[in-house]
């Protein structure tokens, strides 16, 4: 479990890079097959990663006084991919958009799960605090992501 605010802003960042390169490669696949509004979608959700990979960095600064490299060598996602990556879930070829847009939306309830459960069972009341922020912001996500399923 994570208890030190040093270990969560660190595997928060790993995250957040991870999905904002998964989001990416999910944009340029929807541009490959020519559904740009799709691809626009996935575009936005890296650059939501990137912000909050931003954010996160800047909590380091700010909280411990560094910023951490994106890497810790101990941690190990399930799947190996990070519970935000949306390429844990998919393959890329033959993906349609309503697939991806699904694959997203799992991928996004991962990520607020993994937050909440840290949330959940840190002894630490900062981590405790952040975790909770986090989730809440995936959850904006989740929404966001059932009104286009619903759409579709």
């Amino acid at each position: 479990m994570i208890h030190t605010l040093e270990r969560f802003l660190r595997c928060a960042a790993m995250l957040e890079a991870d999905a904002a390169t998964g989001y990416d490669q999910l944009a340029r696949k929807m541009e490959a097959i020519g559904d740009e509004e799709v691809a626009a979608l996935f575009s936005k959700f890296g650059e939501f990663s990137r912000l909050h990979h931003r954010e996160v960095r800047e909590i380091q600064e700010r909280e411990l006084g560094k910023v951490f490299e994106d890497q810790l060598d101990d941690i190990i996602w399930p799947d190996a991919w990070s519970p935000e990556n949306p390429l844990a879930h998919t393959e890329l070829d033959g993906v349609t958009p309503k697939k991806a847009i699904e694959t997203a939306l799992e991928t996004e309830r991962r990520a607020c799960d993994f937050y909440a459960t840290i949330a959940g069972q840190t002894r630490s009341e900062r981590v405790q605090e952040l975790a909770q922020e986090f989730a809440e912001e995936e959850g904006e996500h989740v929404e966001h992501l059932e009104r286009w399923l619903e759409r579709l």
